[in-house]
């Protein structure tokens, strides 16, 4: 039976803790593009830990709370990332306690064998001063649930890219091993990794992380656009809308106007949308 929209809103979620080490972010920076141009200065700074700029997005990955919505009775191995907004204060600082608190904003039931949208909001902040680092607001769709009801209040939606053609183009090669690296920033789940579990759940072999593809997504803005270093970036939002393979290339498509750039990802070889309604701000 399908929890209840107004449980999961109640439910309570543990807060999360972690110090960032510059091992850990190097890891994740090779993990999302950057270090692919070793000898270029834009490419070193994040992965070198001499003077070292953690990725923008870094945040994404740092003191996070894993699957705590398995606690609650949703079919967890058919739960999948639906859509992602994140809002960078600052870069992550390294060595330093950081902690992740996080609450449920509302619950966008489809009815019964239809699924469920839960997004949640988590913001990192440094525990000593509570200097807030980003905020991170994540919709997962249960697509195993649905008919426990709606609870809360949706986000506004995301905007369509315009109707022209993009400004800049990107090709990124996904190594095969991409997700194998991805992994090791702490997503361990099985999809990613194990073809039985990616069987199971309806897909040919492992897909790549959602987060490692919009970690990607924000290194090729960052590299396409004429407003700076790719550090400036102060908020990166998307929707998934196919999972990506590792060995495919990802197509990033921006659209500039100023500092608002709108973005979408395509699975090349396929011409499949895999990131959609993408919208980056640069300051």
């Amino acid at each position: 039976m399908s929890p209840s929209g107004e449980a999961i809103l109640a439910h309570p979620i543990a807060d999360a803790r972690q110090s960032v080490s510059a091992a850990q972010a190097i890891l994740y920076a090779l993990s999302v593009g950057y270090g692919s141009q070793p000898l270029d200065p834009a490419h070193l700074r994040h992965v070198y830990e001499q003077g070292l700029e953690p990725a923008p997005t870094l945040a994404n990955v740092v003191a996070h709370h894993g699957p705590w919505m398995r606690t609650f009775g949703v079919d967890w191995p058919r739960v999948v990332h639906a859509e992602h907004r994140l809002t960078i204060n600052r870069p992550v600082p390294l060595d330093t306690p950081l902690i992740s608190r996080a609450r449920t904003l509302c619950v966008v039931d489809r009815g019964v064998g239809k699924g469920l949208f839960v997004t949640f909001e988590r913001v990192v902040a440094v525990a000593g001063t509570g200097e807030r680092v980003a905020t991170i607001v994540q919709t997962n769709a249960c697509r195993g649930d649905g008919g426990g009801g709606s609870a809360g209040a949706a986000p506004d939606p995301l905007e369509a890219v315009p109707d022209r053609g993009p400004d800049a183009v990107l090709d990124l090669p996904i190594p095969e091993s991409a997700a194998l690296l991805y992994r090791l920033n702490g997503d361990l789940n099985p999809l990613h990794i194990d073809p039985d579990a990616a069987a199971r759940v309806g897909y040919p072999r492992p897909i790549l992380h959602g987060l490692c593809t919009f970690g990607l997504a924000g290194y090729a803005i960052g590299h396409l656009t004429e407003f700076g270093r790719p550090s400036r970036l102060s908020f990166l939002a998307a929707r998934f809308s196919a999972p990506v393979y590792p060995g495919e290339h990802l197509r990033i498509e921006i659209w500039i106007s100023g500092g608002d750039v709108r973005f979408r990802c395509m699975a090349r070889e396929r011409g499949v949308r895999v990131l959609d309604h993408g919208h980056a701000k640069i300051i």
